[in-house]
């Protein structure tokens, strides 16, 4: 495992280069041992080596003595919502998200149907480089058994909760444009689309392996600069609006009816505005997400508390505070009341509910947003490197507010940067956004520079 990301996000690496079979069994039966005799689910991402790796994975939870439930392709919240709704013991998700073609990774779930905790995987982990397995003799190993109704029935939650069950009552006429970047999202956002009453027309909703041996179609993260063939689609085929996954389904961003991309972060803001009116309750973000949420969040009088990154942390901190709705600025939606976790269905949904309980498009409900100009960007370099570069930042930033329970955050008179390693790749990330007056491109240099000893 010494060439692949091992962090709270799960396991990622270049296929055939360190993310082997080999080390994808073992890490599987592992986790057989960390759960315990049961029921595991498992499902996976589009990309070519998926096969091979669910059934690696497959492979060492039976070893392990585990019953495997083969969800094959749906979206990584698909596999949450099915470790619940049928009370599994946990499961496996074969994805390197918005990871490029060469990867892929490993998710694991708990029988809360949550991705380990920060102290859950710590314990995980340890055991899985320990290396110690204990197999099932002959009599006790496991089975294998397929199920093929976990997409409908997440779709099912979604359509049939209050928030959005009277939405097909308004839909008629509405056209949605879907680039699901030929992922595992490709079918399901298109039945949630159809189910919710609306039609779903189809831009990389495909998900033959033929097809993917080329690569997706489109850089992974569903950015505004990756969408201009969505924008295109929805302008030229006068669409109410379009939507974009990344390969695994949680994470969406929207293009509005004249063919102008939102932007990831204005997804947590749309589900905003659409939950917050009818539910009650407190809101959690990560650090790294747009202050536009405190904005929309201060009108409606809902707290806002900020975690640190990664969907682990911040579904932690709502649990403890008993949060209504939360998210990262990604484009991850958190409805706990429907799925508790990142979920891409659900983001999509609170738009159509949105859209059709007011008279007016996409691009007239982002302007009930308020505007930050926000850069993002990532500097090669690993994470001890970055904690002995630290106190450069400090000195760079020294009349700035301090975070520094994720990396270091730093708030200034209109503008922060929040400046971490990343969780599933050797970089540092790097975000900053301002009010307009300052650049943000120029916060973003200054960090950089700090970071290099410029």
């Amino acid at each position: 495992m010494q060439d692949c990301v091992f962090g709270i996000s799960g396991l990622r690496g270049v296929v055939g280069n360190g993310f082997t079979a080999e080390v994808v069994t073992k890490v599987a039966a592992v986790f057989g041992n960390f759960i315990g005799p049961g029921i595991i689910a498992v499902g996976r991402d589009t990309r070519p080596s998926g096969v091979a790796f669910l059934s690696a994975t497959a492979a060492g939870l039976m070893s392990a003595g585990c019953v495997v439930e083969d969800l094959g392709i749906c979206p990584t919240p698909t596999v949450l919502h099915h470790v619940r709704l049928k009370g599994r013991d946990g499961a496996v998700v074969v994805t390197a998200s918005h990871n490029p073609k060469a990867w892929n990774g490993m998710k694991f779930v708990g029988p809360d149907g949550l991705f380990l905790s920060p102290v859950e995987f710590e314990r995980f982990r340890n055991s899985a480089e320990r290396g110690k397995v204990s197999r099932a003799d002959w009599r006790s190993i496991g089975e294998l058994r397929r199920y093929q109704g976990a997409v409908d029935d997440h779709i099912s939650a979604i359509t049939e909760n209050e928030l959005f069950s009277d939405v097909r009552n308004r839909t008629s006429g509405i056209r949605v444009g879907v680039d699901a970047v030929n992922g595992a999202a490709s079918e399901a956002a298109i039945g949630l689309i159809r189910k919710m009453g609306a039609e779903p027309v189809e831009l990389n909703c495909r998900t033959d392996r033929a097809l993917l041996l080329n690569g997706f179609p489109r850089a992974t993260e569903p950015r505004a600069c990756n969408l201009t063939d969505l924008s295109n689609l929805v302008r030229t085929e006068k669409l109410d609006f379009g939507v974009a996954f990344d390969p695994d389904g949680d994470r969406t961003s929207f293009v509005d009816e004249t063919g102008e991309p939102l932007g990831e972060e204005k997804s947590i803001c749309l589900a905003c505005l659409y939950v917050l009116p009818r539910r009650k309750g407190s809101v959690v973000v990560n650090l790294s997400t747009t202050r536009a949420v405190e904005d929309i969040c201060s009108r409606l009088s809902v707290k806002v508390e900020r975690s640190a990154v990664g969907e682990a942390s911040v579904v932690s901190r709502m649990k403890e505070i008993g949060a209504v709705l939360g998210g990262e600025g990604n484009g991850g939606v958190i409805l706990p009341e429907v799925n508790f976790t990142r979920d891409g269905l659900v983001a999509l949904g609170c738009v159509l509910g949105f859209l059709t309980s007011r008279n007016i498009g996409l691009s007239g409900l982002r302007k009930e947003i308020p505007e930050y100009r926000m850069v993002k960007s990532v500097l090669d370099l690993s994470r001890p490197e970055f904690d002995a570069r630290r106190k450069r930042l400090l000195e760079e930033f020294s009349n700035a507010r301090v975070d520094n329970q994720d990396g270091v955050k730093l708030e200034g008179v209109g503008y922060w940067v929040h400046v971490r390693p990343s969780n599933t790749e050797p970089v540092v990330r790097l975000i900053a956004e301002t009010d307009g007056k300052i650049r943000a491109e120029d916060i973003v240099e200054r960090a950089k520079g700090a970071l290099k000893g410029m």
